[in-house]
């Protein structure tokens, strides 16, 4: 099964992206991400069969999360850059404590399945928007780098999910398979 750990960035969060990105959709030619699809991904693990999913979900179970966090909007980016890029994103201000999340998750999956498949790229916190399937005019980017993004809300991390994505004609959809609560000392 293909699998990943994330955060859901909310309902108000995606509500007000999700807004902000209505006037520039139509004028870019690129596959957008359903909004109800967005996530931070903490890490990409890949095809794992039953066994060891089943071995991730009990060591998740008594994964002690830390304290809850807050992610701020940091403004639009690209991979591999903005001159060609291939996938457009929301950059996500982290103070430390995603990456760091980020970091004892990739522990806790290394020692479950030390050669699997999971990604093993540095932690980017970020939010694709898009997927750019021909080479995108410098008049394109102007419009993806000034879209509007003041004010948006912050993205209050109180969990994250172990999710399953299933590729369809449609694009992938996600399901959650198990939720593991940020938690404060003493809870």
């Amino acid at each position: 099964m293909r699998v990943f750990l994330a955060v859901a960035p909310g309902d108000p969060f995606t509500a007000a992206l999700s807004a902000r990105l209505d006037g520039v959709r139509d004028r870019l030619p690129v596959r957008w991400t359903r909004a109800h699809a967005w996530h931070l991904t903490l890490q990409f693990l890949g095809e794992w069969p039953q066994d060891r999913l089943e071995a991730l979900q009990v060591a998740l179970a008594g994964f002690a999360a830390g304290p809850p966090f807050r992610l701020r909007p940091a403004g639009p980016g690209a991979f591999p850059h903005m001159r060609r890029p291939r996938v457009l994103f929301l950059h996500l201000e982290d103070d430390g404590p995603a990456a760091h999340l980020a970091s004892r998750l990739r522990v806790l999956v290394d020692g479950i399945w030390p050669d699997g498949p999971q990604d093993r790229k540095a932690f980017r916190p970020h939010l694709t928007l898009a997927r750019v399937d021909r080479t995108l005019g410098f008049d394109h980017v102007k419009i993806f780098e000034n879209i509007d993004l003041s004010g948006l809300p912050e993205i209050p991390v109180e969990g994250f999910s172990l999710v399953a994505s299933e590729l369809g004609p449609g694009g992938s959809r996600h399901r959650d398979l198990a939720f593991v609560r940020m938690r404060k000392k003493g809870e």
